[in-house]
């Protein structure tokens, strides 16, 4: 669904790729449909297994489609970000890395290998309850996995 070659914005108005923000081990993107969580709450809220995942060399990153820049751009949000260090909040400013349209409130998330090549794929509805735990669950998995 994502398209790895399309430039992303950072919280620093710089234009990556998708697999210039990859660790050693690979990479997760979440994609935040529009309404699905502000920037500074997802990294609030997954940054312990962000922690445990780059330690294991696999970077985490949020991603979004422009129309939610209000929620990425924010200062909270941009601030949360150059505390983590690294790109982690991503910007589809010309909204073609989400392929066909996230629905609002939507998560898609997939796991890259280093060579970003997809290893698996999940799609959550944040307006169900329990999403964070779902998500947490993929999260833990890859943990596992890379252990």
């Amino acid at each position: 669904m994502f398209d790895v070659d399309v430039p992303l914005l950072t919280h620093e108005s710089k234009r990556i790729r998708l697999r210039e923000a990859g660790g050693e081990h690979g990479l997760i993107a979440v994609g935040v449909g529009r309404a699905g969580g502000r920037g500074f709450q997802m990294l609030h809220r997954f940054a312990a297994l962000g922690d445990q995942l780059d330690a294991a060399g696999v970077n985490l990153v949020f991603a979004y489609p422009a129309q939610s820049a209000r929620h990425v751009q924010d200062a909270l949000s941009v601030l949360a970000a150059r505390y983590r260090g690294k790109p982690c909040l991503l910007l589809d400013e010309a909204g073609l890395f989400f392929g066909d349209t996230l629905p609002p409130q939507w998560h898609c998330v997939m796991r890259f290998d280093r060579d970003m090549t997809c290893i698996e794929t999940a799609t959550i509805a944040a307006r169900e309850e329990g999403w964070d735990a779902l998500l947490s669950e993929f999260l833990i998995g890859v943990l596992e996995d890379v252990a």
